[in-house]
């Protein structure tokens, strides 16, 4: 029998909101730094730096989803 923590249903929700972290922070800042570029015309600097908050912030949303799986080390 497979007891609560080691369900593969568990194990797929984590895999999606990982997915759902990455993929919307890097799509997001994408769209965003587009529409901001377009807006003042500066359309390269506000991609890039979009794109990067986008990915930190995605990579941020993982760590704190995983953190719990991760443990302390203190038992």
């Amino acid at each position: 029998m497979t007891d609560g923590k080691r369900s593969p249903w568990r194990a797929m929700a984590l895999v999606s909101i990982i997915s759902s972290y990455v993929v919307g922070g890097t799509v997001g800042g994408v769209f965003l730094g587009l529409w901001l570029g377009n807006q003042f015309g500066a359309k390269p600097f506000f991609l890039i730096t979009c794109l990067l908050l986008g990915l930190s912030t995605g990579f941020y949303g993982v760590y704190k989803a995983v953190e719990p799986f991760l443990g302390d080390g203190k038992e």
